[in-house]
């Protein structure tokens, strides 16, 4: 829901103070905005925003490896108020999970784990949830962050992308295959605020944030939205970030995910046993 406050309060109360002659002024037509114009320089341009980005694989990354460690009592702190003792038996329990991450060389994520002993079938099958969300959470996580992070977010050299120059910041517009249609703003430092992808399957729009670092531009979180015809979701990600081996790699997740109409769940991550790969 927008947060944006209506104008007539607000010119009502000025009104109170005197200043109805300056009504005609601020419901004034603003000016005009020139259309967007297509870029007389596109590859130049896209060749500039390539560059800005961090681009791992560029820097010889190769395989990314570590331990996601969830915090469970922050997760299941609105169980510890309703039922304390079934609280601390699942912490115990999932103090005993450990799960292995391999991120390879396209940004393609593998998660394996350990297999806890239960108590009963219905724990059992409330630890295969758990296993399964923390798969899809963090193969998920990499998908999206792939591009940005290994390579570009931009189309290859050599694709036909139309690059529209409206000013404040660039439109750029591709497709990719299987139907598959992707558009991004980004402002005139090439840092993108939006990108769209719109495919047989779902429509996604992502609004990235960026740290700037020596080394380029470095995935800091974003707010995403996904649909379907079936389910749709919102996602909001931080991410902490720490240089190894030179290359800026995540350490630390904080999701919050909202499934259709539903309420806010949170998932935090730590990462630990980190080991780096290189070409």
């Amino acid at each position: 829901m927008s947060c944006r406050r209506p104008f007539a309060p607000i010119l009502l109360s000025l009104s109170s103070l005197g200043l109805a002659a300056w009504g005609p002024a601020l419901l004034a037509a603003p000016p005009k905005v020139a259309a967007p114009k297509v870029a007389t320089d596109s590859e130049e341009v896209l060749q500039k925003a390539r560059a800005a980005y961090v681009n791992l694989a560029g820097k010889g990354f190769k395989r990314y490896r570590f331990v996601a460690t969830p915090d469970w009592a922050a997760m299941l702190a609105e169980q510890a108020k309703a039922n304390p003792e079934g609280y601390r038996a699942a912490l115990d329990l999932f103090a005993k999970v450990r799960f292995d991450v391999l991120v390879g060389p396209q940004g393609d994520a593998q998660v394996s784990h350990n297999t806890v002993d239960s108590p009963n079938p219905q724990t059992t099958a409330g630890l295969n949830q758990v296993y399964s969300g923390m798969e899809q959470t963090l193969t998920g996580f990499f998908q999206t962050w792939t591009p940005f992070m290994v390579s570009t977010p931009f189309p290859p050299q050599g694709t036909s992308a139309r690059v529209e120059d409206a000013g404040s910041h660039y439109l750029v517009d591709w497709e990719e295959a299987g139907d598959v249609k992707v558009h991004l703003q980004m402002d005139r430092t090439f840092t993108i605020t939006e990108m769209k992808v719109k495919s047989p399957a779902f429509d996604s729009t992502i609004h990235p944030t960026f740290e700037r670092q020596p080394a380029g531009l470095v995935l800091a979180g974003y707010d995403a939205e996904y649909a379907s015809t079936a389910s749709s979701m919102r996602l909001k990600v931080r991410i902490g970030n720490k240089a190894i081996q030179e290359l800026p790699l995540p350490v630390a997740l904080d999701l919050s995910v909202w499934m259709g109409d539903g309420a806010r769940q949170q998932i935090l991550m730590t990462f630990s046993e980190m080991k780096v790969e290189k070409l």
